[in-house]
């Protein structure tokens, strides 16, 4: 019976294939210009530099003022302050790679890259204001609402995770002997960064082209009801999902809510991207899911109360 569960995605993705190869094409197609002409110009200069700084233990030197605002707010290093730093400004799943880079170059410890799995990925600034608000629902003055709503379940999220991933002063000690021997020189972290980086952004390009098939897949489903083919939409992949969500006759007061959980959420795609940029670490993909989970919640819940304090006021 696993094993029947375990081929019967691939089966479903050849049979797609073969059988209706024009829709396939079709898909792959999307999938590949959304990588090629939004993820690869916007974050592959990103994970070059952020490869370069780390392997160069520059960050250590530029962060070192910053440890006990990091350490009172969110319980961090300088360091994890920079991994979440990265996935607020970079969008899915630079939050999880830098996460899974300040790790492998023992620049955090494996508690902190746990705990900053859970509420560190999010979705970046201009997908919130450009794609979200502006395309989508056509209200950009719900920007700044949808910037809080988002941000404060993330940090309500740390604060529940936060007593399962305590860091004791002795694993910081072994932690600083590990970095004094992991410095690269500038031209080897260069040449090292471009080709990491080359690498994960090929792996994101071909989980975005595999759930765009899926998505296909999804379309041809018959006797699937309009509001769950949504839902599963949303489930798999953010874009079309959020898509698919606000073109549906739903109250604003049902939509807002619903579109900002399944964006924190982030979707399938996204936690295979995140695994797969945990690859070489002994990190497991179990902390990210449970974190998002707990921000899907903690996100339909706000946006159900700012909607209800909205209509109150107004």
């Amino acid at each position: 019976m696993k094993k029947l569960l375990y081929y019967l995605p691939f089966t479903c993705f050849l049979l797609f294939l073969l059988l209706f190869p024009k829709n396939a094409a079709e898909y792959a197609k999307t999938g590949l210009m959304l990588w090629f002409n939004t993820l690869l110009p916007s974050m592959l200069p990103f994970m070059i530099l952020s490869g370069l700084l780390i392997k160069t233990g520059f960050l250590e030197k530029l962060l070192s003022f910053t440890g006990r605002f990091w350490k009172s707010v969110f319980g961090l290093t300088p360091m994890g302050g920079y991994g979440l730093l990265m996935g607020i400004f970079c969008g899915y799943p630079m939050g999880a790679k830098t996460a899974a880079d300040l790790y492998r170059n023992h620049r955090i410890s494996r508690q902190e890259a746990c705990y900053l799995l859970t509420f560190s990925n999010h979705p970046g600034p201009a997908f919130l204001s450009s794609y979200l608000c502006a395309e989508l629902l056509h209200r950009v003055e719900l920007a700044l609402p949808a910037y809080g709503i988002l941000y404060l379940s993330s940090f309500l999220t740390s604060l529940l995770f936060r007593p399962l991933y305590c860091f004791s002063k002795e694993s910081d000690r072994q932690l600083k002997r590990k970095e004094a021997s992991s410095v690269f020189s500038w031209g080897e972290a260069l040449d090292t960064s471009i080709m990491d980086s080359f690498l994960s952004i090929t792996k994101l390009g071909g989980y975005i082209i595999l759930f765009s098939l899926f998505q296909g897949i999804l379309s041809l489903l018959p006797h699937l009801s309009p509001d769950l083919k949504c839902l599963l939409l949303g489930i798999t992949e953010i874009t079309t999902g959020t898509a698919a969500i606000a073109q549906r006759n739903w109250e604003l007061s049902l939509t807002f809510p619903l579109l900002l959980a399944f964006t924190a959420f982030g979707g399938l795609c996204i936690a295979f991207q995140t695994k797969s940029m945990l690859g070489e670490t002994d990190l497991s993909l179990a902390p990210y899911l449970k974190g998002k989970l707990c921000t899907f919640f903690v996100t339909l819940t706000l946006g159900i109360l700012f909607v209800k304090i909205v209509k109150v006021i107004i």
